[in-house]
């Protein structure tokens, strides 16, 4: 039986507040995603042997709170589905941020990580957040120029071109930013030179890797293929047999491996045979596209594992 001293600790996060639950004591409250806040949970939090702090991934809103106590404490950002399959799995049918709080803390107790968590740096932060503000230029660059096949008037034209030479000159300069920033931090510009060696991968690949996979070359070849979503899941009951899919994942880097996917094959020699292979044996182009994002997610956690240059496969 655990001793009652240890503690779990989950976290319910939303933009203005932080609702707190300590398991198996049942404490809660509610304290400001503030840092003075945080900063007085820390301290609260120090009476308790914690075993285990949990969140969920919010897309951003834990940043403050993961800043603040990853050094103090084990902290776990749970992907959200698994929070949700865990709450529908106990039964319970009302939903509040203390209930939540409750349940990601009872999360934590009956379930270990899959492997330690590795924060980004300050630097993979800001590289992250200049390559984030790209991708959001790139999607309404892509939207104005889809407006401009089909304006809701002829004398939006103007207006519409306008913009898009706005956006394609500011993605420019931050295509040129992230470089230049990659290149001033020895840690990024070295490991960005071991993922540019693979076919397929260029500088903007590169960086999206490094800023958004920070385990690359600290964990095993298929768990890093879970954690961008390239890893095939089996589709068995009885005697049925579906097709294998993926699923979950972090969207960003693995978009920009489909990318780098469709020009491997048309460049790369041995992926080309073996994206050949596969459609020759009848596997569709989904199938076979994901079997390359797979093999260019596993080149490029050798590389950085090996801290190497790619090496052109036999």
């Amino acid at each position: 039986m655990k001793n009652i001293s240890e503690v779990y600790v989950g976290v319910d996060v939303s933009k203005k507040n932080l609702d707190i639950y300590i398991y198996p004591i049942g404490r809660s409250f509610r304290i400001s995603n503030s840092k003075t806040e945080i900063k007085k949970l820390i301290q609260k939090l120090s009476g308790y042997d914690v075993k285990r702090v949990a969140c969920e991934a919010t897309g951003g809103y834990e940043k403050l709170l993961v800043q603040l106590l990853y050094k103090t404490y084990n902290l776990w950002i749970v992907d959200p589905r698994r929070i949700r399959g865990f709450i529908i799995a106990s039964g319970c049918k009302s939903k509040t941020d203390k209930i939540d709080a409750r349940k990601i803390a009872e999360f934590a107790f009956k379930n270990a990580q899959d492997y330690e968590p590795i924060h980004r740096s300050k630097n993979k932060e800001i590289l992250q957040a200049l390559i984030n503000r790209k991708g959001d230029l790139l999607k309404f660059l892509s939207a104005e120029k889809t407006r401009l096949k089909y304006p809701s008037h002829a004398l939006c034209f103007a207006s519409i071109k306008k913009l898009i030479k706005i956006l394609e000159r500011e993605i420019k300069e931050l295509d040129k930013r992230i470089q230049k920033f990659i290149e001033q931090d020895d840690e990024l510009h070295t490991k960005a030179k071991f993922l540019e060696s693979i076919p397929g991968i260029g500088k903007a690949s590169a960086a999206t890797l490094l800023s958004f996979v920070p385990e690359l070359g600290k964990l095993s070849n298929n768990k890093i293929s879970v954690l961008i979503g390239v890893c095939p899941y089996n589709n068995e009951s009885g005697n049925y047999k579906g097709k294998s899919f993926i699923r979950g994942g972090r969207a960003a880097p693995r978009n920009m491996l489909y990318m780098c996917a469709l020009t491997t094959i048309k460049h790369n020699l041995v992926l080309k045979k073996f994206y050949n292979r596969l459609v020759e044996s009848g596997k569709p182009f989904k199938v076979a596209i994901v079997a390359i994002m797979h093999k260019l997610a596993v080149f490029a956690n050798s590389v950085i594992k090996k801290k190497g240059f790619y090496q052109v496969q036999s």
